[in-house]
């Protein structure tokens, strides 16, 4: 086999050239010492440099907890691929930051029962809510979600001034967990106190029962019998009190007779 050092020297020459031309750059100042900026340059580099395994170590304060309800994502925020059943609780751990919890604004709290965030405002004079659960929406995303919520209700003009109640009259009042007007009088030498519920009544109309409870404290605007309401044909013994309605021909509190 014969061999051809001519198409060789070809093929290479380009090469050769180059390594030649870098050769001589770098060996064109034999005695130039390193300049500061290469020595510090070099420096750094080797302090960067670590020794040994290296150990990740969180530094935030952060603790760990048990999520009853779930861990949303974006997945989990679509109706369709919500954890089901979804009265059923589905158990996660995470790592949750100590300040998670904290919020500066009073209308955005977190809910320990449900694990979420709740949004709370006055729209048309009422006490209006919306959660945003872990659950659906993830840690950390819950929180930002009901922030950003708070904040188009705000641009929106939704967020009302929460309704301040006036007392009528000494003794009546409105008892905002209750949700009913509560009347203060004095009967038999003793105080005595009546709740008129504002889901049942209407809210002027229990707040006028009350009134007329406390200008009259026996009758009021209600009449009853003695024994605390309780009609007489209800106190026959050895029979329940239904048995009584239906055999007495009574009518309900609807106007219609007991059937």
């Amino acid at each position: 086999m014969l061999c051809r050092p001519g198409r060789h020297l070809l093929t290479w020459r380009p090469l050769s050239l180059a390594f030649a031309r870098w050769e001589a750059r770098l060996f064109s100042e034999p005695g130039a010492a390193p300049s500061a900026g290469d020595t510090e340059e070099n420096t750094t580099e080797s302090s960067l440099v670590t020794k040994g395994a290296r150990v990740y170590r969180r530094t935030r304060a952060e603790h760990w907890r048990r999520f009853e309800w779930g861990i949303g994502s974006r997945f989990r925020m679509l109706g369709k691929n919500r954890f089901m059943p979804v009265h059923a609780p589905h158990p996660m751990n995470s790592v949750v930051r100590d300040d998670y919890y904290d919020s500066d604004n009073p209308s955005i709290v977190w809910n320990e029962l449900r694990e979420g965030w709740e949004v709370f405002w006055y729209e048309n004079q009422k006490l209006t809510a919306r959660p945003f659960p872990v659950k659906k929406y993830g840690l950390e995303r819950a929180k930002v979600e009901a922030f950003q919520f708070f904040q188009e209700l705000e641009e929106a003009g939704r967020l009302g001034q929460r309704p301040k109640i006036e007392a009528p009259q000494e003794g009546v009042f409105f008892d905002q967990r209750m949700q009913c007007w509560v009347s203060l009088f004095w009967r038999d030498g003793r105080p005595q106190s009546r709740c008129f519920s504002a889901t049942k009544y209407g809210f002027e109309g229990s707040k006028m029962l009350a009134m007329a409870k406390q200008r009259d404290p026996v009758n009021g605007v209600l009449a009853v019998q003695g024994g605390a309401g309780t009609p007489i044909i209800l106190k026959e013994k050895g029979k329940p009190s239904y048995v009584n309605r239906m055999n007495s021909g009574m009518r309900g509190p609807t106007g219609l007779k007991y059937k």
